[in-house]
């Protein structure tokens, strides 16, 4: 199609220039002609002979340019077809991933190929900006060695942030507007997927020193406790009490997922992710998390944050682990 899209104007460009050519010829050559002819017969001959020439040469032109116009329709009615359908394609199989949040073989499976496509067809923005969750899918993915890998709230969030910028400049690339979403539009959907996530959160509240606390402060209260039992403790002593992975939590709470990071672990994954995955500062200071610690614990040679993602699942091992240690958790 391209070469041939390509020959066409070629042609189109060789037939404009005859035109130029004889519409020059005609101009200097044209006067001289008639005079030695002297008119008459010959005369007419001469003139229509000459504007016949020049109707069939435009005429040529004309057609040839409506070929190019139509072949170029043509492509891009495929290429606007082929890219909704693997733009459809990409956003149905997140679709599918978010709904249960949970990440599987299979899911992970199904994305490489319609991304491959998706650079095959897509514009360079729109593939950079996919790439860019196909970054985050496979960072919470490798964060475990199981088959099966769930998807805590704050990551669904930031997924489902990275794909209303895919689709707003899926919009451009498929030239439905020549403008990005509006910021405040954007941020008005988020707000409202955002609820919608939460709506489905489990509240459930764990009792420490006779106060109801939510998971992932109840966790910290719990190792926060067993410190302030110990003092002096190295982030050695602590590390072997409290392992950053524990292989009995479902996923093993890996890389950016880990139990505990150190402060400036925490705060690099902050600088480079936006992620606050862990307890820095407090309710409400979430603005000052790179000048605010008033939840990091302190060992004897470390500043170390517990991790805020807990799940359900991972906190009822979590509390037989701590009694099999006989860590108090009540």
């Amino acid at each position: 199609m391209k070469k041939g899209l390509k020959k066409t104007q070629r042609e189109g460009w060789l037939t404009l220039l005859a035109l130029v050519i004889i519409a020059i010829a005609v101009s200097i050559g044209f006067a001289p002609l008639f005079e030695l002819v002297k008119g008459g017969t010959a005369g007419a001959f001469v003139g229509s002979s000459f504007g016949a020439i020049f109707v069939i040469i435009l005429t040529m032109f004309l057609l040839n340019k409506q070929t190019e116009i139509e072949q170029e329709s043509k492509k891009s009615e495929r290429v606007f077809d082929e890219k909704v359908k693997i733009y459809q394609e990409i956003l149905d199989i997140c679709s599918e991933t978010l709904k249960d949040g949970k990440l599987t073989y299979h899911e992970m499976n199904k994305l490489p190929f319609p991304v491959i496509r998706l650079q095959m067809l897509g514009g360079d923005q729109t593939i950079s900006s996919f790439q860019k969750v196909f970054e985050v899918i496979n960072e919470i993915y490798s964060s475990s060695d199981d088959d099966e890998v769930e998807i805590d709230e704050e990551s669904k969030v930031r997924i489902y942030r990275m794909l209303s910028e895919f689709a707003s400049l899926c919009r451009m690339d498929i030239g439905i507007s020549d403008l990005e979403i509006e910021p405040k539009i954007l941020q008005d959907t988020m707000d409202s997927i955002t609820k919608s996530i939460k709506k489905d959160k489990d509240y459930s509240k764990f009792s420490f020193d006779g106060v109801d606390l939510p998971k992932n402060r109840y966790v910290y209260e719990v190792i926060k406790n067993y410190i302030s039992e110990n003092p002096g403790m190295s982030k050695k002593d602590f590390e072997e009490v409290f392992p950053r992975s524990m292989k009995e939590l479902p996923g093993g709470r890996k890389n950016d997922f880990e139990i505990w990071k150190t402060y400036a672990e925490a705060i690099e994954l902050h600088k480079l992710k936006g992620s606050r995955r862990y307890f820095v500062s407090g309710k409400g200071k979430s603005k000052e998390y790179l000048t605010n610690k008033d939840l990091v614990i302190s060992l004897a040679d470390e500043e170390i944050c517990i991790s805020n993602q807990w799940s359900i699942d991972s906190l009822v091992p979590f509390i037989e682990i701590m009694n099999n240690k006989s860590i108090r958790t009540k």
